[in-house]
């Protein structure tokens, strides 16, 4: 058996190839907007700690998505670890970002979810420094950080009810203000509703609403 570690009541088995939860996560995990009730998706969800999470916290549905299979598989074990029956309330496929999103919302069942999140691979990344392996995708933000994060909100609100909300996580070094505009330029309002600061940068959480029906 893998190495476990303990979140608040939360258990979880960790891998070596896929991200574990750390400062950034708790973060997200102790600012969540209220779920309860609610269909939640969870874009890249790793251990699957913040779908775990949501469901503990009341929500009706959760839907973890990410690109690593280690990720998949080890979410799923995660989730029965904490007593969670996998395809009942909480589910989760491999995909990048939002492909294939349609597909899962009809095998799940819904049209459109109340809530997403996004621990968001942040990182300002070289290609010098970029991973072999699949732990990559955790971090790697591309050059500017934001790669990853631009296209999740280019595409989301496709996936999100009217009144819907989002909550990124991500890095001062990636740029708020830069979100905020990228935000607005999709029909959103964003707000850094948690920080937390370290010496060479801040962990931001950003919790956005929709300002006008665009999709």
């Amino acid at each position: 058996m893998g190495r476990m570690i303990k979140i608040g009541d939360i258990v979880l088995k960790i891998h070596p190839l896929v991200y574990e939860p750390a400062e950034d996560s708790i973060l997200l995990m102790d600012n969540l907007v209220n779920v309860r009730g609610k269909k939640v998706l969870d874009m890249g969800t790793g251990t699957g700690i913040q779908a775990i999470n949501a469901i503990k916290k009341g929500c009706d549905i959760a839907v973890g998505i990410d690109i690593n299979p280690y990720a998949v598989e080890l979410s799923k074990e995660n989730a029965e670890l904490n007593g969670l029956e996998v395809c009942k309330k909480v589910f989760f496929f491999q995909g990048d970002l939002f492909d294939g999103m349609d597909r899962v919302m009809e095998e799940v069942g819904i049209d459109r979810f109340d809530v997403i999140l996004f621990n968001a691979p942040y990182l300002p990344t070289s290609q010098e420094e970029r991973l072999g392996d699949y732990i990559n995708y955790a971090f790697d933000g591309g050059v500017d950080g934001r790669r990853v994060l631009d296209r999740f909100i280019s595409e989301v609100g496709r996936y999100l009810k009217e009144d819907g909300v989002i909550q990124i996580v991500q890095s001062s070094l990636t740029g708020e203000r830069r979100t905020f505009d990228m935000l607005k330029k999709y029909g959103f309002k964003g707000e850094k509703t948690a920080v937390m600061r370290f010496f060479y940068e801040e962990i931001q959480v950003i919790t956005a609403k929709r300002i006008q029906e665009l999709f």
